[in-house]
């Protein structure tokens, strides 16, 4: 049937101990599996003791399949129950319809977009070697594409990115690195791609406080020029008032 995806719903548990050790357990699961086309679903039943199978209902056959003497036995008289196996129609029609639907709706079809910020790992100036890092965190489902731009142009060299990781909440995250020598007025993107996205989503990194630096130091070199000008200007003017005053009282 070329299953694509194992499912497990429903599941249920039943234990009997007669004692901490050396007891019994008896365990009673229901699972699914299910390809692209939900109507595929094959539906199982599975009775185990002490950790081995004793039998299985398997939807496909439409009867119990047992494991040795005894599970052959429980299987010939589960078999025999016909509320028993009506009931298992019924849970394949009832997993099929609204609980598979609901699971692939929830889980295999939900869409997250991805948070995406780009950042220096450590300071540098331009004309230096520096490193960047693009972010790219929770978003669902796993699959995603993350690419460097240059002034537009893709680039290749220098980059290097961690696995996909999971997050541990239906969520992953991925981290891609870039390093280069740091050019004024360049424009360095992170492009995301990513099924959530109806287009590529394109956070550019920001030279805002590498330019106010150079700014303010522009400023503060445009001032200590201008305040020199003024301490020259003023110095000027005293010598110059200091000699008419000696040359009147000549």
């Amino acid at each position: 049937m070329g299953l694509s995806f194992l499912c497990k719903l429903a599941v249920c548990a039943v234990l009997f101990c007669s004692a901490p050790a050396g007891g019994y357990v008896y365990q009673m699961i229901s699972d699914c599996e299910y390809g692209d086309n939900i109507t595929d679903t094959v539906y199982f039943v599975k009775n185990i003791f002490n950790q081995k199978l004793n039998n299985i209902y398997d939807s496909r056959l439409g009867k119990y399949i047992g494991f040795g003497e005894l599970g052959m036995k429980n299987a010939a008289h589960y078999n025999n129950q016909s509320w028993k196996m009506q009931a298992r129609k019924v849970e394949v029609d009832t997993l099929r319809r609204y609980n598979v639907r609901l699971f692939r709706k929830s889980i295999l079809d939900r869409k997250v977009p991805p948070n995406v910020k780009v950042h220096q790992t450590k300071p540098a100036d331009y004309g230096e070697r520096s490193m960047l890092v693009c972010s790219v965190w929770g978003f669902y489902p796993q699959e995603v594409r993350v690419s460097w731009l240059r002034d537009g142009e893709e680039v290749t060299t220098d980059v290097f990115s961690s696995d996909v990781l999971a997050n541990g909440d239906w969520s992953f995250q991925f981290h891609t690195y870039l390093e280069l020598t740091l050019k004024r007025g360049e424009r360095v993107t992170c492009r995301v791609d990513h099924s959530s996205l109806q287009e590529s989503l394109e956070v550019e990194w920001d030279t805002f406080a590498l330019d106010v630096k150079h700014a303010t130091i522009a400023v503060g070199i445009v001032f200590f020029f201008a305040g020199l000008a003024v301490a020259a200007v003023g110095a000027l003017y005293y010598w110059w008032k200091k000699q008419r005053f000696h040359a009147n009282r000549l």
